[in-house]
């Protein structure tokens, strides 16, 4: 079988899946978001840690975050701490590793974590996010909103826990973003692989199941050379395409929660400096994410009386309004991200 039949196979194959049933279905909704990162997200560059943060000392500061947020956070979080593994009562819940590479931290499904530290600031973000995880892991571990959903009560926390080591720690605000920074950077690449295999599924449909190279040049030939969705996927294109040969399989229902997340959390952000009390929607959403299921219209309308914009009508809708709201909610993201590394070569001159 040639590269593209093997393409050819992995579209097939991801579009005949049951399994993405609610993927496919608003993929074209959920695309709508990834746009408005690629429209407005800068060229950003991943960027490393400076500072040497002590494990312990980022387990500290996350208690005290948790705390900030609602008490009982930094109470369950040191409880998991002191958990047991279910299974052999001989380990702890919680296995923190010296990282070597990529970070590979995870909420595992029998329970355990694993947390990749590298002693930077890096693992203050880490412990927030897969412990967020754990917060709503305890009831249905495999329902569908958490394929939509499941990033957004992490990376919101990861926003707020910016703004708390800015107030509230004597580290510098560069260091600070540099984790958002990387979130940036990485949910751009994210979006732009979905919008690339959006193109590629109405290529395969259009060709009658059938992609060659000459099909996929001639579209690229034909686009604006002048949009930033063109500089993507001349850029980014020949990567998705050998991941998905490579898996058998498309990657946007990896990637969307990402996308989602994002998106969401900017807006999540946006309406919790303007009102710390709304936090209470965001807790609201951890505990909604232990249970529900995407296909109850009751969860829907339930995650709709929480504010959460791409809901409207029971049902999940990105209307031009929510993309003004949401544009205007990311870019603050984007700007504050900027803005620290502006006020860094102020410094620097």
């Amino acid at each position: 079988m040639n590269y593209y039949e093997k393409l050819n196979l992995a579209i097939k194959n991801s579009i005949t899946d049951r399994n993405l049933e609610y993927q496919l279905k608003y993929f074209d909704e959920i695309a709508k978001l990834a746009e408005i990162i690629v429209k407005n997200t800068p060229d950003l560059e991943r960027q490393s840690y400076n500072v040497e943060v002590p494990i312990e000392e980022s387990i500290e500061m996350t208690t005290d975050f948790f705390k900030s947020i609602k008490k009982e956070y930094s109470e369950m979080f040191l409880n998991i701490l002191q958990e047991k593994n279910y299974d052999t009562k001989n380990d702890y819940s919680v296995k923190f590793h010296l990282g070597d590479g990529k970070n590979k931290s995870e909420v595992r499904k029998d329970g355990t974590v694993d947390i990749d530290y590298f002693s930077t600031l890096e693992d203050v973000f880490t412990i927030t996010h897969e412990i967020t995880h754990k917060f709503s892991q305890p009831k249905n571990q495999n329902s569908t909103i958490k394929e939509f959903l499941g990033e957004t009560s992490t990376i919101s926390m990861e926003f707020l826990l910016e703004d708390y080591l800015i107030n509230n720690s004597y580290y510098d605000e560069n260091e600070i973003s540099i984790y958002k920074n990387n979130r940036l950077y990485e949910t751009l690449d994210d979006a732009g692989a979905i919008l690339f295999e959006r193109e590629l599924l109405k290529l395969y449909q259009k060709n009658n199941g059938n992609l060659t190279q000459d099909v996929l040049l001639d579209y690229l030939n034909s686009m604006n050379k002048d949009s930033k969705l063109y500089s993507l996927f001349f850029e980014r294109g020949e990567k998705y395409l050998n991941s998905i040969v490579r898996t058998g399989a498309l990657s946007f229902p990896q990637r969307e929660r990402y996308v989602i997340g994002t998106i969401i959390a900017s807006d999540f952000h946006s309406k919790i400096k303007e009102d710390p009390a709304e936090v209470q929607k965001l807790s609201y959403l951890i505990d909604v994410l232990g249970h529900s299921d995407i296909t109850s219209s009751t969860d829907l309308k339930t995650l709709e009386k929480i504010g959460i914009p791409i809901v409207k009508d029971g049902d999940i809708k990105v209307t031009d309004e929510t993309i003004s709201k949401l544009t205007t909610c990311y870019e603050e993201e984007v700007i504050s991200c900027e803005s620290y590394k502006d006020s860094k070569g102020s410094k620097n001159m």
